[in-house]
């Protein structure tokens, strides 16, 4: 049962990171070396920091870019989603108690950033 959980947790890792991977070349090639379970939580840790810091400046371009009472709403879904993320990803990183979850965890975050990324800077366009 276990070894069935972990094998599941890492092609579920193995798909979901493909994703993003396959979108970076930079991020594939990290992954593609990385030889050990700590390896790739760094490579998506250091695709975070990039992603997170696409999301900052989509997210100050978007802000500036709504009036009124938007500017409020845009301010708080953004603290709610911070919020979801962080307690999602928590969530998907402690699935099997093994140090895939690990894995799991880190990959969320990236995920989710890079998404949400991509919906502040559709909310001003090109």
């Amino acid at each position: 049962m276990i070894r069935t959980t972990l094998v599941a947790s890492a092609l579920l890792i193995t798909l979901s990171g493909t994703a993003s991977a396959a979108d970076n070349p930079a991020l594939k090639k990290c992954l593609d070396t990385a030889n050990s379970t700590v390896d790739m939580v760094k490579c998506n840790a250091n695709e975070t920091k990039v992603q997170d810091a696409r999301l900052n400046k989509a997210y100050k371009t978007a802000l500036a870019a709504q009036q009124g009472a938007r500017k409020q709403k845009l301010q708080d879904v953004q603290r709610l989603w911070i919020k979801y993320r962080d307690a999602n990803c928590a969530f998907a990183g402690s699935a099997s108690g093994g140090s895939i979850d690990q894995v799991n965890g880190a990959a969320c975050v990236l995920d989710m950033t890079q998404t949400r990324a991509q919906e502040l800077e559709n909310l001003v366009g090109p």
